[in-house]
């Protein structure tokens, strides 16, 4: 469920201190000031040159600086909630020892297989490229870090590589990356696996998540086994997001014992990735007195998915073709493999609607005439869905 975020009426604050918004209000508060100190100017109608010169020179500029200044910029920005120019929040964020996380680069490691079941040593070459199919109209492309060789006789090896550029838009789930757009000397194909991420590509982080993490370090105060210090202490470590950690208490493995599960936007995070976490977290002295906490992969369940689409009679057969393509790929960021879309994505300890995600489908594309799934809602506990199969069917072939 969204957190409801409560409204606060700036303006109304300022009336209650007695400070005019208005011309009017501030054209009656200088009159009221001039008779108090004995003027005796009489001629205060709208149309006389003197009160024509205070609405000019008096009240217009503090209208503006009260409404403009003080109600829509400096009282928002000096809460965390309705904060929204980036400077006053990184302020806030420096008030906790906290700054922006910067944009990093998804590093990770894809698997070259040999062509044939045995042969001499191959080299795979710095800067080799492994690129996806387009999807909504990008082109992800990642490049292996350095020269790695297959030995002889050898079917595969598993070959670090990091994106062309920075951003989560690189962490993409199973299989994505599998093109070589330049042939590689005895390669048959390239993929990457499940848990192929290492290192989280990230976008620069926004105001809002910023703000969430600047938020949670308000409960972070003192090093005891409590949530928002775990939080704080992950999300600083690695590419995640607050809401993409989920704890497990009632001492799972004992007394003092608590679990961190984590949950990417897309794809799963690689045995390096959780290794260095629990290391961090334990191995390194951050944990509170008698703590243990353990950090692991949000525990997936298998789903199957079938859609039949049947698009509107006046598309032609190129625009169908692509449109099913592009309706798996919406399917497939509600299901964490992409975030090339805004669908509404799987959660553990939720319902996920399928009626929800038709009527995303309709918005996103304008050539779907109706849809029908194959499958009803799925309720998940401490598990998020994961897609075994996707089957998108044209329902008018």
């Amino acid at each position: 469920m969204a957190e409801l975020t409560p409204t606060i009426n700036f303006k109304r604050i300022v009336e209650k201190a007695g400070i005019p918004t208005t011309e009017d209000g501030w054209k009656t508060l200088f009159k009221q000031e001039v008779d108090a100190q004995g003027s005796i100017i009489a001629n205060d109608s709208p149309y006389s040159p003197f009160w024509r010169l205070i609405s000019a020179i008096v009240a217009k500029p503090a209208t503006w600086l009260v409404n403009k200044v003080l109600i829509e910029t400096i009282l928002p920005n000096l809460f965390l909630q309705t904060a929204t120019d980036s400077e006053f929040i990184e302020a806030k964020a420096w008030e906790h020892d906290l700054t922006r996380k910067s944009e990093t680069r998804t590093q990770g490691k894809v698997r070259f297989n040999r062509a044939a079941n045995a042969g001499p040593s191959l080299l795979i070459s710095a800067g080799t490229v492994i690129q996806t199919d387009a999807i909504n109209g990008t082109v992800y492309r990642v490049l292996t870090i350095n020269d790695v060789i297959l030995p002889e006789n050898q079917t595969s090896v598993l070959v670090p590589v990091i994106a062309e550029h920075a951003g989560a838009a690189y962490n993409l789930g199973t299989g994505y990356y599998h093109i070589l757009p330049e042939s590689v000397t005895g390669i048959g194909s390239a993929i990457n696996a499940d848990d192929w991420l290492d290192v989280l590509g990230a976008d620069a982080e926004t105001n809002q998540d910023l703000k969430l993490r600047t938020r949670n370090a308000f409960t972070a105060a003192a090093p005891w086994h409590i949530d928002a210090v775990y939080r704080a202490m992950l999300t600083a470590r690695s590419g995640l997001n607050t809401d993409n950690i989920f704890f497990e208490h009632d001492a799972p493995r004992g007394p003092g014992t608590a679990n961190a599960f984590i949950l990417l936007d897309t794809g799963e995070p690689s045995t390096a990735l959780i290794s260095d976490l629990n290391e961090y977290v334990m191995e390194k002295g951050f944990h509170g007195h008698g703590d243990d906490l353990l950090v692991a992969a949000m525990p997936g369940v298998n789903v199957n998915v079938e859609l039949t689409v049947y698009p509107h009679s006046y598309l032609l057969e190129t625009q169908v073709t692509a449109l099913l393509t592009n309706v798996e790929n919406f399917i497939r960021s509600a299901f964490r493999e992409n975030t090339n879309y805004a669908a509404t994505r799987t959660l553990p300890a939720s319902r996920f609607s399928f009626s929800r995600l038709g009527q995303e489908l309709h918005r996103e594309f304008e050539g779907i005439d109706s849809l029908s799934w194959g499958q009803g809602d799925i309720t998940s506990q401490n598990n998020v869905p994961r897609l075994t199969t996707l089957s998108v069917n044209n329902g008018n072939a």
